[in-house]
């Protein structure tokens, strides 16, 4: 008893040198704990026997001391006196190992506990399994409904000059602030999108996991965002990473260069245990099982039916593959393997590039004709450079696929990123670097589409530019992009 009251009086004496006013010690007098939050307040990491943080306790701005306790199942690896709401740092007794089922406790002077045990765990993206039905598969070989037009015929519509060549790489750069702001040159025609700013920073270093540096094509759907991921081991694998946008703008994760997704995905690196901030913000993002999917950047929604769609190169020469994607598992319920082969001149095309279906179900890609493409079509006003319309619908569960009459000269950049439909206006948006044309679909396909349909938005001065990934819009008709150098989402600015 004598050696307790001399600890006591020692445990007294630190708090006071401190400079703060001591009302209870260990719990004598026990206040209103409710508040404390062990999870949030304390910071531990496999590898390192260091623990430190601040247990904050909002409802007293006295010092209250208690023993803080820290086990591995049985295992004590850590007993000292703390106290709230000012900040310590301690050492285990040894480093803590991945398996660890670590638990933390205040205790009054008795050994009484005072508030429940908070029981760590590490911080862990949420993985889903792959699921174990067979995915429906089906060939159904040529899609081409119409065979091509007779040469000279094609109806050539000069697109507005972005100052960009489709025979010129771009420059990529990197974003190095936290707000990244884009806006319209004076180069943009009747272009509605002003400017895009940062809205969410996304985890941008890659693991064997995902491969987090490189998001491709991307769709928004109510409250969630599926991005996919291309796998930098195995060749045209991936994986789809839902976010839950809804949840991140609740949790405050939404625009002004939030940088909180980066740092939940150091600490998942890092096997940091995780706060109750941790979890919430885990609970957003949910990350699919790896499947076949292409380079990623053919994807689109269809809201008609409530489904996603990928189209993506198979292994055999000219053949592609439509996927559906089951939006619980993320991963393919269906496939179907085709091929657009022109019934004419027995020539193959492919558009496995880009995808888009609109609210009706229509079904649009685009391609640029080669030099190669530009002598078999052996039409003179047809040019290396231009863009062709792939459009169709499915029908009776098959695709059906037909050729516009019209070609767009000509293409706004060099990479084509990605298409989609915005549906508010039923435009079809042409990404690429730095730049995108809109126009309406169904003019360009049925050849009536003339050069003041085709609007123009170009975010560049010169051939130094961001890669520009993907590109769509929430309900309320609010357009996005997906960037990368570091991977981020942009939202527009009026």
């Amino acid at each position: 008893m004598i050696l307790f009251k001399k600890i006591y009086l020692i445990v007294i004496a630190i708090i006071m040198s401190s400079g703060l006013a001591v009302q209870t010690v260990y719990g004598e007098t026990i206040q209103n704990l409710t508040s404390v939050n062990l999870k949030q307040d304390i910071q531990l990491q496999t590898g390192s026997d260091e623990i430190k943080g601040t247990i904050n306790n909002s409802q007293s701005t006295e010092a209250e001391a208690y023993m803080l306790v820290v086990k591995n199942k049985q295992e004590t690896l850590l007993k000292q006196t703390v106290v709230l709401n000012q900040a310590f740092e301690a050492r285990l007794n040894r480093k803590l190992k991945p398996q660890d089922q670590i638990t933390i406790q205040l205790e009054d002077q008795n050994g009484t506990p005072v508030i429940d045990a908070a029981k760590m765990a590490l911080t862990k993206w949420r993985v889903l399994n792959r699921p174990t039905n067979k995915v429906k598969t089906s060939n159904w070989g040529n899609v081409f409904q119409n065979s091509r037009i007779e040469p000279k015929k094609y109806q050539v519509v000069q697109a507005p000059k972005t100052g960009l060549s489709y025979l010129k790489k771009p420059h990529y750069i990197a974003s190095r602030r936290e707000v990244t702001t884009f806006k319209e040159n004076d180069r943009s025609v009747n272009n509605t999108i002003k400017g895009y700013q940062t809205a969410l920073l996304l985890p941008t270093r890659s693991t064997n996991l995902v491969n987090w540096q490189l998001p491709q094509g991307s769709v928004m759907h109510n409250q969630y965002l599926y991005v996919m991921y291309e796998s930098q081991e195995h060749k045209s694998y991936g994986r789809i990473v839902r976010y839950d946008i809804g949840k991140l703008k609740q949790l405050g994760v939404w625009q002004n260069g939030q940088d909180n997704l980066r740092q939940l995905e150091q600490k998942v690196n890092q096997h940091n245990f995780a706060t109750t901030t941790d979890k919430q913000l885990l609970q957003t993002i949910v990350i699919g099982p790896e499947f076949y999917m292409g380079h990623g950047q053919a994807v689109s929604f269809n809201k008609r039916y409530n489904q996603l769609w990928l189209v993506s190169l198979t292994k055999k020469s000219r053949q592609q593959q439509l996927t559906q994607v089951d939006l619980n598992t993320l991963y393919p319920k269906e496939r179907h393997n085709f091929i657009f082969k022109d019934t004419k001149n027995k020539q193959s095309f492919h558009g496995e590039h880009n995808l888009s279906i609109d609210d009706q179900g229509n079904v649009a890609m685009v391609g640029m004709i080669s030099d190669k493409t530009a002598k078999q079509l052996a039409a003179k006003n047809v040019r290396a450079g231009d863009l062709m319309l792939y459009h169709g619908y499915m029908q009776n569960g098959r695709l059906r696929m037909a050729i516009s009459n019209t070609v767009v000269r000509q293409k706004p950049g060099y990479f084509g990123q990605f298409l989609a439909v915005k549906s508010q206006t039923k435009q079809l948006f042409y990404l690429s670097d730095g730049v995108y044309y809109a126009l309406p679909a169904d003019k360009w396909a049925d050849g009536t589409l003339n050069q003041s349909d085709i609007n123009s938005g170009v975010y560049t001065e010169s051939y130094n530019t961001r890669e520009f990934e993907s590109q769509g819009w929430d309900s309320q008709g609010n357009a996005y992009l997906i960037v990368n150098r570091g991977a981020e989402v942009m939202q527009e600015t009026k």
